[in-house]
């Protein structure tokens, strides 16, 4: 909830707004949601509500309801504060709900206009724009922008590599995903992204960067004492994307937690309905966004290619990414990252 520091409620419609509260720190959106309600049934004018009903609508995957309440939201004057709190979740429901990324951009810029120095708006904007808009090279601008105000954000990093990648700068995407496996060493995805631009520059080893170029100094290296050896970091694959597997599986990774899943069946659906039999929990994530079908090939090995969109063909909203290309379906090899939305990928393994 946001800091209004006022709570101009009482009796009953307070109650019902404090349990809304509740339900959501639960877990229970569809609970919190009927509180909002009740609340707003009272009081239209009370914006919290609105506002909070859309966050619980947002989790709920019921994106152009939460789009409206938070236009609803906006109608009753929140403060300064909260109007930017509101347009940046507006955004977020516009570009990572319904894949409205013309619209998302519209927001990101309102909120931008009232407060420059928020540096998750230009990590969202530089995603719209990367990835919804296909523009890298202007991304790239908001993308330094959210670093200058945040240096320490590991995924802002590594969507710059992303970009750079995408206008096949592969140099400079290793110097981002380099800063960005300083913020997160563990982090497969950086590690997968870095070994892939590597091989598309034709490098297996480089001096680790010790000036990055985005700072404006150039690349550089520490001074060499005479006769000493520059070291050298060679980066592969994590050993269990690396190491062929007898079963494929999935290692998942979404907003509550990494899982592996064994893939034995013929097919597999993949979304945040919980009827998957892959469930994804993100609200980012459509809610049948995926199919898993078993191939098996002429040698007698078992692969798996991955659809976007559900078993009736009904495609997702904001799509799949196949180590970071847009893709409607493919077949799947060892170490590829499928990116579903924000937090929420997996690493298929063979």
């Amino acid at each position: 909830m946001l800091d209004t520091g006022r709570v101009p409620l009482t009796g009953q419609s307070l109650t019902w707004f404090r349990q809304g509260l509740d339900c959501v720190a639960a877990g229970d959106f569809d609970k919190a949601v009927a509180q909002f309600n009740q609340v707003i049934r009272v009081r239209a004018d009370y914006w919290e509500a609105w506002y909070e009903r859309g966050l619980a609508l947002e989790e709920l995957g019921c994106f152009s309801e939460a789009i409206r309440s938070y236009e609803q939201a906006l109608t009753y004057e929140p403060s300064s504060d909260a109007r930017v709190e509101i347009w940046l979740h507006r955004g977020n429901a516009f570009q990572y709900g319904l894949g409205d990324y013309s619209s998302a951009l519209a927001c990101y810029d309102r909120v931008i206009q009232q407060r420059p120095t928020y540096a998750l708006a230009w990590h969202h904007r530089g995603n719209a724009l990367l990835y919804g808009s296909k523009k890298p090279e202007v991304a790239l601008s908001s993308y330094q922008a959210a670093l200058d105000l945040d240096p320490n954000n590991a995924v802002t990093w590594r969507n710059r590599g992303n970009a750079w990648v995408e206008l096949k700068d592969f140099p400079k995407a290793i110097e981002s995903y380099d800063f960005a496996l300083r913020l997160h060493p563990d982090d497969p995805l950086t590690r997968q992204a870095r070994t892939l631009a590597v091989q598309q520059c034709g490098l297996t080893m480089r001096p680790l960067t010790t000036k990055p170029v985005w700072y404006g100094e150039g690349y550089t290296e520490d001074t060499l004492a005479d006769g000493e050896e520059p070291a050298f970091e060679e980066y592969s694959l994590p050993s269990y994307l690396s190491v062929p597997s007898l079963n494929p599986r999935l290692i998942v990774e979404d907003e509550q937690g990494e899982w592996e899943v064994p893939l034995t069946q013929d097919y597999y659906t993949i979304g945040r309905d919980l009827k998957n039999e892959i469930c994804l929990r993100s609200q980012y994530a459509s809610r049948f966004h995926a199919v898993l079908h078993r191939v098996e090939q002429p040698n007698g090995q078992v692969n798996y290619q991955i659809t976007d969109g559900s078993l009736e063909g009904k495609p997702s909203t904001n799509g799949i990414l196949v180590n970071s290309r847009r893709i409607s379906g493919a077949h799947l090899q060892n170490g590829d990252t499928i990116i579903f939305g924000p937090k929420t990928r997996a690493i298929y393994r063979a």
